[in-house]
């Protein structure tokens, strides 16, 4: 979680709407248009879909004000999309019900949501609808996509929290995927979830070239009470959302061994191909995809090996709760020190 208050003035831009109710729940989220900016209504433009983390859906709202990526409703960024502009939609997971974007019976409501804002606003490209997450809402990212792949041109997971399976592996064979991740995240285990979520997805891909794999030795801690770091080299998207080569006031371009404020060091990217990729720029990666020519894949389910399930059912119960309650600890202390 980051919040800059100076970045209000992007948060400002964003409206709120609601998905159509599909089971037991409606996905609400934060929206910007280009179109009420002044983006040509007679081109149609990006629509990138952000999930954020835990404890970043607690509250209406919050999915936009704790986390940099309204930024991206900024000129400087909107100009580097596709046409000049893209449509940003911020999800917010039902936390009040105690549902992170981890849960897979979320997939139905929120892609609902996503097709739902589609027929509201016409001048999005349903042919670059982008997925974003991090944290917990990289594993709504992994669930949704492969679900879904003909839907989404591309997929961003930051510090995945669980490794993909072969068969979702499989399913997003024909999707470019980037992954984030910092090598000594505390929370995020590289090794045990990044490693060979990156293996599966070179094994099954058809163009490992579409495949990107940025890499942090020293990445921001998460500090709930300040100074006090409960998750350690976890917080790279707020590097992602200054475009990954951070513009601000100290900014002079990318340095891979030091970036800028010090925070993020040892950032290393490279392709499916094992090549090291100089610039990696995300919105400049985005626009370089459609899904058009993309596999659905019927029921998409079906095909899940036995220990699969058990994988997705420990980490969608045992794990699921286990976090929970380290969320439900935080939010306490939270309003113990008068924070909520």
């Amino acid at each position: 979680m980051a919040y800059n208050p100076k970045h209000d003035k992007y948060r400002a831009l964003f409206k709120r709407d609601n998905g159509p109710l599909v089971g037991d729940w409606d996905i609400d989220y934060s929206y910007y248009d280009p179109t009420d900016y002044g983006a040509d209504t007679d081109k149609t433009y990006p629509l990138i879909i952000i999930l954020a983390g835990a404890l970043e859906g607690w509250k209406e709202g919050i999915e936009i004000a704790a986390n940099e990526m309204p930024l991206w409703a900024d000129e400087k960024y909107q100009s580097r999309f596709h046409n000049g502009h893209a449509f940003l939609f911020v999800g917010r997971a039902p936390e009040e019900d105690s549902l992170y974007w981890d849960q897979s019976c979320l997939v139905e409501s929120l892609l609902a949501a996503i097709l739902d804002f589609c027929e509201k606003h016409p001048n999005v490209d349903k042919t670059r609808i982008h997925l974003i997450g991090w944290c917990v809402g990289s594993l709504g990212v992994m669930n949704l996509a492969s679900s879904y792949p003909e839907v989404f041109a591309s997929a961003v997971m930051m510090a995945p929290s669980r490794a993909i399976n072969k068969s979702e592996a499989a399913r997003l064979r024909e999707m470019p995927v980037w992954i984030m991740s910092g090598l000594y995240d505390t929370h995020a285990l590289y090794h045990l979830y990044t490693a060979p979520t990156w293996a599966r997805l070179k094994t099954y891909a058809h163009d490992a070239r579409q495949l990107r794999l940025t890499t942090f030795r020293r990445a921001v801690d998460v500090n709930f009470v300040p100074q006090v770091p409960i998750v350690g080299n976890h917080n790279f998207w707020d590097w992602a959302s200054e475009d990954c080569h951070f513009e601000g006031e100290n900014g002079h371009g990318v340095d891979h061994e030091y970036v800028l404020t010090g925070s993020y060091k040892g950032v290393k990217t490279i392709d499916g191909a094992d090549r090291a990729i100089e610039d990696p720029y995300l919105i400049a990666w985005l626009n370089q995809y459609t899904n058009e020519g993309r596999s659905a894949i019927r029921d998409p389910r079906r095909n899940i090996r036995p220990s699969e399930r058990w994988n997705s059912f420990f980490h969608e119960t045992i794990g699921h709760n286990s976090r929970l309650l380290v969320f439900k600890c935080v939010i306490a202390i939270y309003r113990q020190l008068g924070w909520m």
